[in-house]
């Protein structure tokens, strides 16, 4: 491979823009335009962004120059999108969840496994500075062995897209956001998921139809019991809020976004505050001093230079997804689910 790399985004919205600023800002990596599916708004942004706007997708596969296409369409397009970049020869990239069903999220393995091309799933919140501080306490086995996980991620609905309200198109707010927590809380257990008991539901103080609020209970293999909520019933004023708690052997990590010293650390003996590292950043929505989109798409460059898997690759991202959509299935009959699901 060339010195440079050269991307193609997919998508326009807030999720494109929020990864081409972060491209921009990797060395040795260009932009070199992006396609949306409306070419009249992809021209008005692309100007903005000072790229160029492609017509077509073909015009993207077929180019040769491109080795990298980043996948932040809505997620109805994900598996598509992504088994034709990678029949095309591209290393993909795409926003979480990778699929709707693991029917095309094993098909989006297995064209990444014919094609020989690296494929990532943005599970980002691994490269929050927060949550990757956790994971390293954990590794330090700063409370001994993780028993019972809690988390939180809520804030308003996503208005900026409203296909976000059709559990068809984004997979509901089970699939679209607690996937954020299962796949961290995935990452630090000792062991597999193998059972799943949820709940989603309406905010009964909501003037929406839709299903917004979602508990989700998972066991794991190891005995590891978490407890994930997520939630789109917030009012417009309310803060995106992140929220996890572990309790440990020997002590207990919590953080909050919330609060400007976001971990702490209680033990017997002490408690202990943490803030994420500080290093240079570009300022973005985000209250965190490090910017994570930086650092995914810097991970991900890292795996195609060095040729090694990216940490979510597609086999570890379906285990987040699989538990996402047992979830799912739980709430419909009422009953838990065991794992695996039957594809």
């Amino acid at each position: 491979m060339a010195d440079k790399i050269h991307v193609a985004v997919l998508g326009y919205g807030f999720m494109g823009s929020t990864h081409i600023d972060a491209w921009q800002m990797i060395n040795g990596c260009i932009v070199k335009g992006v396609w949306g599916r409306d070419f009249s708004k992809t021209k008005q942004f692309a100007a903005e962004k000072g790229i160029r706007a492609f017509p077509s997708l073909n015009e993207i596969l077929d180019d040769r120059e491109i080795d990298v296409v980043d996948i932040c369409t809505p997620t109805y397009t994900h598996a598509e999108y992504a088994v034709q970049a990678l029949k095309a020869g591209k290393h993909v990239i795409v926003e979480k969840p990778m699929a709707l069903s693991l029917r095309d999220a094993d098909r989006t393995i297995h064209a990444a496994d014919k094609s020989g091309m690296k494929l990532m799933v943005a599970h980002v919140l691994r490269f929050f500075p927060d949550y990757m501080q956790v994971k390293k306490m954990v590794e330090e086995e700063k409370i001994g062995e993780i028993c019972q996980a809690r988390a939180f991620r809520g804030g308003p609905f996503p208005a900026w897209s409203p296909w976000f309200g059709d559990v068809v198109k984004s997979g509901g707010v089970a699939v679209d956001t607690a996937i954020h927590d299962v796949d961290f809380i995935t990452w630090i257990s000792s062991s597999t998921a193998h059972r799943v008991y949820a709940k989603i539901t309406r905010n009964v103080n909501s003037d929406s139809s839709k299903y917004d609020i979602a508990v989700i209970n998972i066991r794991y293999g190891d005995g590891l019991i978490a407890f994930i909520e997520a939630s789109w019933a917030h009012p417009p004023s309310f803060p995106f809020t992140m929220k996890l708690e572990l309790d440990g052997t020997k002590g207990v990590i919590a953080l909050d976004n919330q609060s400007p010293v976001p971990i702490s650390l209680y033990t017997k003996d002490a408690n202990h505050r943490y803030a994420p590292e500080s290093l240079p950043w570009k300022p973005m929505i985000h209250p965190f001093p490090l910017d994570p989109f930086y650092r995914e798409l810097s991970h991900f460059v890292d795996c195609i230079r060095r040729d090694e898997n990216p940490m979510t690759d597609g086999r570890v991202s379906r285990r987040s997804l699989e538990i996402c959509l047992a979830a799912v299935k739980s709430s419909e009959i009422g009953k838990p689910v065991n794992l695996p699901l039957e594809v």
